[in-house]
């Protein structure tokens, strides 16, 4: 296995969320973490939910590689060499440790024992010879994962998590077309990582900052179809400025120091904070079935604050909207086909889902 190669790739997974097929990776689509279309590589609900269990980037691109079921098993047999060495110092906490922390693990742990079992117990020179034979096997990913022999409380860490993986049934996912709204429709998987440097060419299946097939005539839009949630940020306040247009204020983006909130007004003509923008769209998301990675949705108000570095917003008594000069743009040029027309269903789930919100206050 090229440790580095892989390790790139899983790479390029975890940020857009779709890559080349690579062969050596299959192990990860037996665990249903990844699922093949035709040339492909693209990452499942269950690569979603178990990246919610560990925090760090890093950590969780290593303890992919052990889902690998041969390294699996060689790790288990490392950490059980070193409880067996416990026992022989009567170290019952830590005995207990490994017992309690690999359950889902024992049978395979039980299997080495059986191995291993001799009529004065259970023979750790027999382990240590077994483990010898496959040390030139894994180097590469040892030093790669452990910088080095793999040691005990690393190795629980990992297999710790790898034992409580769940594998769920695999969701489909819906091809990206060339249309706002097909490109927003339920349950697309979309990148959250605010930073990421757009593609040049389109994925099939992620929605992640890309280069837009189709030449946008005005320069300063041709940014917000780049980045996704920049026209997301952009079709929310077109849609409070539609509100406002048939005679309702029904919703508003307030500056809240480096934030925004989001004000609605209830039926009853009151208003009232929702939340902060970010709460907002995350609820949104959840409404629509759209499946975040890597991590949850956060600063979006930097957003708010770049559109109107391009001029694109203003903010106007501690609100933010849309200038003048900008709604001209917007309907009296090409520019309303792929902005608006091909974008109404998914404004019309925000006005939508902004109706629900003000009910029921």
């Amino acid at each position: 296995m090229d440790v580095k190669r892989n390790y790139q790739s899983l790479k390029q997974l975890y940020d857009y969320g779709e890559s080349r097929y690579q062969e050596s990776l299959a192990f990860l689509e037996q665990q249903r973490l990844l699922r093949r279309i035709q040339d492909r590589y693209v990452i499942t609900n269950n690569w979603i939910a178990y990246h919610q269990q560990i925090q760090y980037e890093q950590e969780y691109l290593f303890s992919l590689f052990c889902l690998k079921d041969d390294y699996q098993k060689y790790l288990v047999e490392v950490a059980l060499l070193t409880a067996l060495k416990m026992s022989e110092v009567k170290d019952i906490e830590g005995i207990e440790t490994f017992v309690s922390n690999l359950s889902n693990l024992s049978t395979y742990a039980v299997s080495v024992l059986a191995e291993i079992k001799e009529d004065s117990g259970f023979s750790i020179t027999h382990l240590e010879g077994q483990l010898k034979q496959k040390e030139e096997q894994y180097q590469n990913l040892n030093r790669f994962i452990f910088d080095g022999p793999p040691h005990y409380q690393r190795v629980m860490f990992y297999l710790n998590y790898v034992q409580a993986y769940k594998q769920e049934n695999v969701m489909d996912n819906i091809e990206l077309g060339k249309k706002i709204d097909e490109q927003w429709q339920k349950g697309r998987k979309i990148s959250t990582d605010l930073s990421l440097v757009p593609l040049k060419e389109r994925l099939r299946y992620m929605l992640v900052p890309s280069i837009p097939e189709r030449k946008i005539e005005h320069p300063q839009f041709q940014h917000i179809f780049t980045y996704p949630w920049k026209l997301f940020v952009f079709l929310c306040s077109i849609v409070r400025e539609n509100f406002e247009a048939q005679g309702v204020q029904a919703i508003r983006f307030q500056v809240v120091g480096d934030g925004v909130d989001v004000l609605l007004t209830a039926s009853n003509h009151q208003e009232f904070r929702y939340g902060s923008f970010d709460e907002f769209a995350t609820e949104f998301c959840k409404v629509n079935q759209y499946q975040l990675f890597p991590n949850e949705l956060r600063n979006l108000h930097t957003i708010f604050q770049n559109l109107v570095e391009r001029k694109l917003l203003t903010v106007v008594d501690d609100e933010y909207r849309l200038p003048t000069t900008i709604e001209d743009v917007i309907y009296h040029t090409r520019l309303f086909i792929p902005l608006i027309a091909e974008s109404k269903q998914l404004r019309g789930r925000l006005e939508q889902w902004v109706d629900e919100l003000r009910e029921k206050r």
